[in-house]
C-alpha cells in the first residue's frame, strides 16, 4: 500500500459534514488516500454522519475517512490540493453515480467539480440497484422510458450539485461545477439542443450546473444561443484546434448578445480531448512504419493540447476581451478531458502532468485520478516547451497525418460512442419496466396459503437446480432487485440457500391449477453499488413475455388468445429468450418468414438468374420499429428515381437475406409485399455487409447496425416493405 501521508493545513473547501445542512462545517473529516494493488475496501459515506461502509473492490481509489471530535484537527492534504492552489488547476472527478454522498470523500481530497456523460449513466444506472426505487415509482407514474431517465439523472445532478455548492460559493462561481449533457441524439439539431439546454438548466435548477453541448459544427451556433441566455456550459467533445477557436468564439459572441450588464454569472469550460487523440494517430503513425513516424507514438496528444493553450491565451486578451472583462465577464477555461491512459505503455499520468497550467480543469477518471494523487508532480507544464510542441504537431503534418481528419473521425466516433450509451440505457430500462410490470401483476394475483404475505406462496421450496425455464428464460432477482416488497426481501433472507423458485397457481372457475413448469427462479446472491456485479445477461429481466401475459389472464378467451403465440426456435438461444408473434392476417411460408401482399402486381413473377429491380423500406420491428431505409432516399428525399437508384440483385445467387430474395421470387411485376423476417432468415452474422438490401444511408446503417451487433435481449426480427419494379432477363 502506498500512502499520503504529508500532513499540512487544510484548504477552506476541504472539509465538510453532512448532519444537517451540506453547507455546515462543524465536523471535519480526516481523510486519507489509499491505493492497493489488489482487493481494497470502498468508503462510502452516509447520508446522515460522515460513516464508514466497507465494500470491497478491485482496483479503485479510495478516501478513508473518519469523523473528528470537536474542532481544529487537520485533514490529510493530497496532491490535489497542491494542484489547485499551486498550479492553478481545477481537479474534477470524471464519474456520478448514487449515492453521490460518496462524493464527500473526494470532496475532501480535493476534487472540485464533476462531469458526466451519456456513458457514466449508462454504467451508473444499468449496474447499480440505486436507482431502482425511485425507477419503480417513475413506472408505476405511468413515465415513458426516457422520461424516467431524465429524471433519474436529474436527481443526480441536483444532489451533486449541493454537496459541490459549497465551493461554487466560496469561489465566487468559479469552481464547484456538475456537468449534465443534453442527449446526444441532438448532435446534430442546433434548435433541439438549445431547447434541451433551456428545458435541463430550468429543471435541474442549480446555479452551479453546466449543460454540456457537443461542438459539433450544427452545434456550435446552439452555444452561442444558448450563453446568450445566461446559461453556464460545458463544451464538449473538442478534438481540433480549429473547432476549438469555434468554440471560443462562440462563447464570445453569447457574451455579447446576452445584453446582461452583470456576466459574472455566465461561465463556461471547452472539453478538450486528449488520450483518444493519440489513440487514432497512433495507429496511423504505425501503418506508416518509418522510424520518424514509430517516434512520434503518444506525443501528438499533448502537443495539439500544449498549443490550444497558446490559443486561448491569445483569444481571452485584447481589446474584445478586455471591453466584457469590464462587464464582469470569466474566461471560458481550457478543461482536460479523456485523460486516463489508453496504451498501458504509456505513463498512467501522461494525460495529467504534461497538461499543469493555471485557469484549467482536468477532469479525472478514477484511474488517471488514482495515478495522479499516488506519484504526480504539481508543476506547470502546459506551455513549458510551446516550440517543441509546435515541431511535433509539424512533423506529424509532414508525414501525412490530416489533423483536419482526426477531429472528424474523433468527434463522430465519440457521438456514436454516446448514442450507443444512451440507446443501451434505454434498452436496459425498458426491460427492467417490463419486469416490474409483471412483476405487479403477478404479485397481485397470486394465489396462496399465507395470508400475512401475500408474495410468498404456500409452495415456496427449495430449488437445487441451476433455475427453472421461465418462458425459455431465466429470472434473476439482482436485475429486480428492490422492485419486490419488503417482506419479500425479508422472506429470501432468511433463506438457508442462494436459489429458490415459486410456483405460480391461476384461479379458474373457483379451482386452482398449477401452470405446468410456470415458475420462477430468485438468485438472492445479491450485489450493491455503484460497479458492474452481474453480466448484462447474468441479470437478464424476468421477460417472460406476451405468451405468459396472455395465459396469466384466466378467461378462455384471453386462453384462446395466447394459442396465436408459437415458438421461435431461433429466438431460443443464449442472446435472446423472446417469443414470435404470429398474425393471422400474415401468411406463413415453411422457413418461418411471415408475409402479406399490401399491393398484388399484374406481371410476371421473376425467374432463377433474371435480375430484379425493387424499392425497400426497413424496420427493426423487433425493437421499437426503428427504420433503418426509408424508400431508398435520405428522410425527406425524394421518391424519383431511375434503375441505378433502386436496388438491384440477380434472384438465386444469394446476394440477399434468405427472407428477401424467398418474398420477391413469390411477387409478381407491380406488387408490394410485406414481410416479417425472424434473424435466422436474416442478416448472416448479423452483418448486414455479407447480404443485401444494405442501408444506403449512414444513420440507417447505425441503426441496423446497433439492433444486429446488440448483445442483450434484443428482438432481431425485421421487417421490409419491397417493391417489385423491374425484372431485366437474363
Amino acid at each position: 500500500m502506498a500512502s499520503i501521508s504529508k500532513l499540512v493545513s487544510p484548504s477552506p473547501v476541504s472539509s465538510y459534514s453532512v448532519s444537517g445542512s451540506l453547507k455546515s462545517r462543524s465536523l471535519q473529516p480526516k481523510c486519507l488516500i489509499d491505493f492497493h494493488s489488489r482487493d481494497v475496501f470502498n468508503a462510502r459515506v452516509s447520508s446522515s454522519r460522515l460513516s464508514v461502509r466497507n465494500d470491497v473492490v478491485r482496483g479503485s481509489l479510495i478516501v478513508r475517512c473518519s469523523q473528528l471530535e470537536g474542532n481544529g484537527s487537520q485533514i490529510k492534504r493530497t496532491t490535489l490540493h497542491d494542484l489547485y492552489e499551486q498550479g492553478g488547476q481545477s481537479p474534477w472527478y470524471d464519474n456520478l453515480c448514487r449515492p453521490v454522498t460518496d462524493l464527500l470523500p473526494l470532496i475532501a481530497s480535493g476534487v472540485r467539480g464533476v462531469t458526466s456523460n451519456p456513458a457514466i449513466f449508462q454504467k451508473a444506472i444499468s449496474s447499480s440497484n440505486a436507482y431502482n426505487e425511485q425507477f419503480r415509482e417513475l413506472v408505476l407514474a405511468g413515465k415513458d422510458i426516457e422520461s424516467a431517465y431524465w429524471e433519474l439523472v436529474v436527481k443526480d445532478i441536483q444532489d451533486a450539485c449541493r454537496l459541490f455548492e459549497p465551493i461554487y460559493d466560496e469561489t465566487d462561481g468559479g469552481d464547484g461545477y456538475v456537468s449534465v449533457e443534453v442527449s446526444p441524439k441532438l448532435a446534430d439539431d442546433t434548435v433541439g439542443t438549445v431547447e434541451a439546454a433551456k428545458w435541463l438548466y430550468k429543471v435541474v435548477d442549480r446555479p452551479n450546473v453546466y449543460i454540456k453541448i457537443p461542438a459539433t459544427a450544427p452545434c456550435v451556433p446552439s452555444i452561442k444561443e444558448v450563453i446568450s441566455l445566461g446559461i453556464s456550459v460545458n463544451v464538449t467533445l473538442i478534438f481540433s484546434l480549429p473547432r476549438y477557436e469555434a468554440v471560443i468564439d462562440a462563447y464570445l459572441d453569447g457574451l455579447e448578445a446576452s445584453g446582461l450588464s452583470d456576466l459574472s454569472r455566465v461561465t463556461s469550460v471547452a472539453s478538450f480531448f486528449v488520450s483518444r487523440v493519440d489513440t487514432l494517430i497512433d495507429k496511423l503513425l504505425e501503418k506508416i512504419g518509418t522510424p520518424e513516424a514509430l517516434d512520434l507514438r503518444g506525443k501528438a496528444a499533448v502537443a495539439q493540447a500544449a498549443l490550444a493553450y497558446q490559443l486561448y491565451q491569445k483569444k481571452f486578451s485584447g481589446p474584445r476581451w478586455e471591453a466584457l472583462v469590464k462587464k464582469g465577464a470569466k474566461k471560458q477555461r481550457l478543461l482536460w478531458a479523456s485523460t486516463s491512459v489508453k496504451n498501458p505503455a504509456y505513463p498512467d499520468t501522461l494525460y495529467v502532468s504534461p497538461l499543469i497550467g493555471p485557469d484549467t480543469v482536468s477532469t479525472m477518471p478514477d484511474q488517471a485520478l488514482q495515478a495522479f494523487v499516488d506519484h504526480g508532480v504539481v508543476s506547470r507544464t502546459i506551455d513549458s516547451n510551446v516550440s517543441e510542441a509546435e515541431g511535433i504537431y509539424s512533423a506529424l503534418e509532414k508525414l501525412g497525418i490530416d489533423w483536419g481528419y482526426v477531429g472528424s473521425q474523433l468527434e463522430l466516433e465519440g457521438v456514436e460512442s454516446f448514442k450507443k450509451s444512451f440507446d443501451s440505457l434505454l434498452d436496459s430500462l425498458q426491460e427492467k419496466a417490463n419486469s416490474l410490470k409483471l412483476i405487479i401483476k403477478v404479485g397481485t394475483r397470486l394465489k396462496t396459503a399465507n395470508t400475512e404475505n401475500p408474495w410468498v406462496s404456500s409452495d415456496f421450496s427449495e430449488d437445487d437446480n441451476s433455475g427453472v425455464v421461465v418462458g425459455n428464460q431465466m429470472a434473476s432477482i439482482s436485475a429486480i432487485e428492490g422492485f419486490l416488497p419488503n417482506s419479500l426481501a425479508i422472506s429470501l433472507g432468511k433463506a438457508s440457500k442462494s436459489r429458490w423458485h415459486m410456483k405460480i397457481p391461476r384461479s379458474n372457475g373457483g379451482s386452482s391449477q398449477e401452470l405446468p413448469r410456470f415458475s420462477y427462479s430468485i438468485d438472492v446472491s445479491g450485489g450493491m453499488g455503484c460497479r458492474p456485479v452481474f453480466g448484462r445477461r447474468e441479470a437478464a429481466m424476468l421477460s417472460i413475455g406476451l405468451l405468459a401475459g396472455a395465459i396469466w389472464n384466466a378467461s378462455e378467451n384471453e386462453v384462446a388468445v395466447a394459442s396465436e403465440f408459437t415458438d421461435m426456435p431461433a429466438l431460443r438461444g443464449k442472446d435472446y429468450g423472446k417469443t414470435k408473434m404470429r398474425f393471422p392476417d400474415y401468411t406463413e411460408t415453411a422457413s418461418g418468414l411471415q408475409y402479406k401482399d399490401l399491393r398484388v402486381g399484374s406481371g410476371p413473377s421473376p425467374k432463377v438468374g433474371e435480375t430484379v429491380v425493387v424499392d425497400w423500406d426497413g424496420y427493426t420491428i423487433g425493437y421499437y420499429g426503428r427504420i433503418f431505409e426509408a424508400r431508398n432516399k435520405t428522410k425527406g428525399g425524394s421518391f424519383q428515381g431511375d434503375d441505378k437508384d433502386f436496388f438491384k440483385f440477380r434472384v438465386g445467387s444469394q446476394q440477399v437475406i434468405p427472407a428477401f430474395e424467398e418474398a420477391v421470387s413469390g411477387m409478381s411485376l407491380g406488387s408490394i409485399r410485406r414481410i416479417i423476417v425472424p434473424p435466422e432468415l436474416g442478416y448472416p452474422e448479423n452483418d448486414f455487409n455479407k447480404s443485401g438490401p444494405r442501408p444506403t444511408t449512414f444513420s440507417g446503417q447505425r441503426a441496423l447496425d446497433f439492433v444486429l451487433r446488440n448483445q442483450g435481449l434484443i428482438d432481431k426480427t425485421l421487417l421490409f416493405d419491397i417493391e417489385l419494379l423491374k425484372i431485366i432477363p437474363n
